[in-house]
């Protein structure tokens, strides 16, 4: 195994953790919500804090189904082709997946810059908080998509 294929396993431990912490950290803040207005209080601030992190689960759960390799396959007529097809248009579309995470990296990146003026309405925190997390998943991504370009090349090589 590669370098970068054990960077890409270490990372997506930490972020099965994170995803963990951040779900059950969502689930206790609104249980709160729902004791505390059932006592006739309110806890300004729950619905903010768990929509920012939804949006975490969402971007960082996304890393770890690409890792698991649990989104939809499609088997196309690459496959009829042969192996040696077959694999150039598996790179193929891993460098076109590279590229596109790179651009939402990129763009994620001048966003969350732009938003550090901005503050959350209850929290007072600047935005760049919660928007961080859209560049973090994106290089994450690069990374889990690198290492998989390593390992199909280092299939062709065998």
């Amino acid at each position: 195994m590669s370098a970068l294929q054990r960077a890409s396993q270490a990372i997506n431990v930490v972020a099965e953790k994170a995803l963990f912490v951040i779900g059950t950290a969502i689930c206790i803040i609104l249980f709160a919500q729902v004791v505390s207005r059932y006592a006739g209080a309110s806890l300004g601030w729950s619905e903010e804090v768990s929509r920012h992190l939804l949006v975490a689960i969402t971007f960082l759960g996304g890393t770890v189904a690409y890792k698991r390799a649990s989104f939809i396959g499609l088997q196309g007529f690459g496959h009829l082709l042969g192996p040696a097809v077959q694999r150039i248009i598996v790179v193929g579309l891993q460098v076109l997946t590279l590229a596109c995470f790179g651009l939402i990296a990129w763009f994620g990146a001048a966003y969350t810059v732009k938003a550090a003026e901005q503050t959350s309405a209850s929290l007072q925190i600047p935005m760049a908080i919660p928007f961080s997390v859209i560049p973090l998943a994106s290089v994450i991504f690069m990374v889990h998509v690198l290492a998989d370009i390593a390992r199909t090349v280092d299939r062709k090589a065998s």
